[in-house]
């Protein structure tokens, strides 16, 4: 499949589309590929399962900067909406395609990740504070607290919807 066939089906999907990237010889996909087609029948007609098979479609990876499987790209009405890389558990697999299904965005990241990094932030920021690191030890902590929140800045959302838009925009002028 090419890029190109691959983003025109897309485009004409009405429904929103999970794409799940996997090989037949990755442990962690053959973990989650039961779910996921359960998942896809229980929501079949709001949600679609696409299945990739990382073997038959390098090329298309390589596009898509898929770096790891598996991968789970989650589209509505063409534009990527999250992506998740390595296994999930059904908790999380479930609340993707609900959150698809009601037309909400699915979560970035999960709270307890959220905490952690929040937590691992604030730890930097006291070693700065009690002397221990300097200036790069505090930018280091701002990013990582940047990493557990950004999803929910609006500034952020803005921005980067922007770029979307540009970016599409560029792109559908190039396409024959």
């Amino acid at each position: 499949m090419k890029m190109t066939e691959y983003q025109n089906h897309l485009r004409t999907y009405t429904q929103p589309v999970v794409v799940d990237v996997w090989a037949p010889w990755c442990m962690p996909c053959r973990v989650t590929r039961p779910i996921l087609k359960r998942l896809a029948q229980e929501y079949q007609g709001r949600v679609a399962l696409w299945e990739v098979n990382a073997e038959e479609h390098p090329d298309l990876l390589r596009e898509l900067r898929i770096y790891g499987i598996p991968t789970l790209i989650a589209y509505r009405d063409g534009q990527e909406v999250t992506r998740q890389l390595g296994a999930k558990s059904e908790a999380e697999l479930r609340s993707l395609f609900q959150h698809l299904a009601e037309g909400k965005t699915p979560p970035r990241l999960q709270p307890l990740e959220r905490l952690l990094r929040i937590v691992i932030a604030l730890v930097l920021v006291g070693l700065v504070w009690f002397g221990v690191g300097g200036w790069p030890l505090l930018v280091l902590a701002g990013l990582i607290f940047f990493s557990a929140v950004y999803d929910r800045c609006p500034i952020w959302k803005a921005v980067t919807s922007w770029v979307r838009d540009v970016t599409a925009k560029r792109s559908t002028r190039r396409t024959p």
